[in-house]
Formats: structure tokens, sequence, C-alpha cells
């Protein structure tokens, strides 16, 4: 039995032993790289610019945003983007809202994360993953 639902751009299906996602989730992924190595790299020339000019404010600023940034860096790294991920391989799974956003979280069991964002009925999904989905 399949079960489908529409996101804004594409659609995830509960199948009897997977779940099947369609997204764009590989663009976002390289936008979630891009820009955290950007200000990585902004942060280390704003130090290097301390070291030339000595003021205090190019220090901490550029500590502040680079050390931020390559976290956000590493936590990016730590996602997936596979677009059919087996029962046997998920940990959890739940909806998640943050302001006005929903969106699913699938976490592995390898520690992934698998986020599907733009989820049209969210309440939909919700009560059927917890009739239908024993993680």
């Amino acid at each position: 039995m399949t079960q489908t639902f529409k996101l804004k751009k594409g659609e995830i299906s509960f199948e009897t032993d997977k779940v099947r996602i369609s997204d764009n989730s590989r663009k976002q992924n390289i936008i979630q790289l891009f820009r955290p190595a950007m200000w990585t790299i902004y942060g280390t020339i704003s130090v290097l610019r301390y070291l030339k000019t000595g003021d205090q404010f190019l220090l901490w600023t550029g500590l502040f945003i680079g050390i931020s940034h390559f976290i956000i860096f590493i936590l990016s790294i730590l996602r997936s983007n596979q677009n059919e991920i087996p029962f046997d391989d998920i940990k959890s799974i739940a909806i998640k809202r943050r302001f006005s956003n929903e969106f699913l979280d699938i976490r592995l069991k390898n520690n992934r994360l698998r986020r599907i964002i733009g989820i049209e009925n969210s309440n939909e999904v919700e009560e059927y993953i917890k009739s239908n989905i024993k993680t």
C-alpha cells in the first residue's frame, strides 16, 4: 500500500518497506554548504586583517562569524539527501514546527538527518505517521 503526500516542490510516498522522496534536496544542500563556507572564509580574513592592523573589532567579529559558521558548515555536512530510505534505516520520524515553517525530520540510524521542507498538509502526514509507522 502506497500513501503519497504533496510537497510544495515534489512529493513524498510511504510505501510498504521504504519512504520515497522527490524534492530538490541536492540543490538545498549545496546552498546550505556554500553560505557558511563563505562566511567562514570572511571570518578568517577578518582575523588575518586583525593581525595586520591590530583592530580588536576585526578579531572578535571575525572569530565569532568564522567559528559559528564553521559549526553550521559541519552540521550541514551531516545531513542526508537520499531519495529512497528503507524503514530499517530509520531511527525516528517526526513533524517539526519552527516559527511558521513545518518540515519532516527523518533521523537515520547512522545519525544523519533527512529534512523534508514544504509539506502542504502536515496534519495528515502527522496522523499517518502516528497510525502506520512504528520506529
